[in-house]
């Protein structure tokens, strides 16, 4: 069985809609390859808006962060990470894709994703990483696929 990756499938990825004179504003917006819902009373988050959580996630599948993480998050799932989401620690994952804030090391096997709204204070260490304008990052790279012994 093939899993779907949409932080790596690049045949999904389209450009930036939402650059100037894009229209107003859409009950959700794309981002990437993913789909970024606003956090809502059924939100699907694994913390929500305004919600905290400290200490270890494991990151088993596609996992939604909207609120606030005081520690580390690891697995082999990716992780999408909402406009308020917060992450103070260590991220180790699969696929990465944010429009929050993080601080903290990133270590990704396969793309990093940092929107428009994103600030991430940290290393990373990816194959691929994509930054779009307004994003910050403070720290270190190492980017691309180790070399094959």
């Amino acid at each position: 069985m093939t899993l779907h990756d949409p932080f790596y499938d690049d045949a999904h990825a389209h450009p930036d809609e939402n650059a100037a004179g894009g229209g107003g504003s859409a009950p959700e917006q794309e981002f990437g390859a993913a789909i970024v819902r606003p956090a809502t009373g059924g939100s699907d988050a694994l913390v929500p808006a305004g919600g905290v959580f400290e200490g270890q996630v494991a990151v088993v599948a596609e996992t939604r962060v909207e609120g606030v993480v005081r520690g580390s998050l690891r697995g082999p799932g990716s992780l999408i990470l909402g406009e308020d989401a917060h992450v103070e620690g260590l991220i180790d994952c699969e696929g990465l894709a944010s429009r929050g804030r993080i601080m903290g090391p990133v270590s990704v096997r396969r793309r990093v994703h940092l929107a428009g709204t994103a600030r991430l204070e940290g290393d990373v260490e990816a194959p691929a990483v994509r930054i779009e304008d307004e994003a910050v990052w403070i720290g270190r790279a190492r980017i691309g696929r180790p070399p094959k012994p």
